[in-house]
């Protein structure tokens, strides 16, 4: 079902997750990825409601997609790994390939930005694990 207990819930979680830990992180390592801006793109004013909506979205697929990918088996070690395989695809390779392809940032920023997001999708997949076990 596309709007069931355990996807609402999941969601929800994933969101909040997906939304706060990044802004903590970009906020709290700032100082120290900014030697490895090139061409500074960031808003003046970011617009939270805007960020929200992507981060919903964004949130509602990869419980989707891992609620489909999982079989319904819901174990801690299989939301790891799909959050492991989501990041390499989302984090790790478009990070590879916009470092191929523009000169907005240093490597370095795409091997710790890699990194981090890497880490923050398997943690987002051992909560929705963990989140749709206890709802189903």
């Amino acid at each position: 079902m596309m709007f069931s207990k355990s996807i609402l819930l999941s969601t929800l979680v994933a969101f909040l997750y997906f939304y706060f830990v990044p802004w903590g992180f970009y906020t709290f390592a700032a100082e120290c990825l900014q030697e490895y801006v090139l061409i500074p793109t960031m808003r003046e004013n970011i617009m939270p409601g805007v960020l929200a909506i992507g981060v919903l979205l964004m949130s509602f697929a990869f419980v989707h997609i891992f609620q489909r990918w999982s079989g319904g088996v819901y174990f801690n070690k299989r939301g790891f790994y799909f959050g492991f395989w989501f990041a390499l695809f989302e984090a790790v390779a478009i990070g590879i390939i916009r470092y191929a392809t523009t000169e907005i940032v240093a490597a370095q920023y795409y091997v710790l930005d890699g990194i981090f997001w890497t880490a923050m999708y398997s943690v987002g997949g051992v909560l929705v694990a963990i989140v749709f076990r206890k709802t189903s």
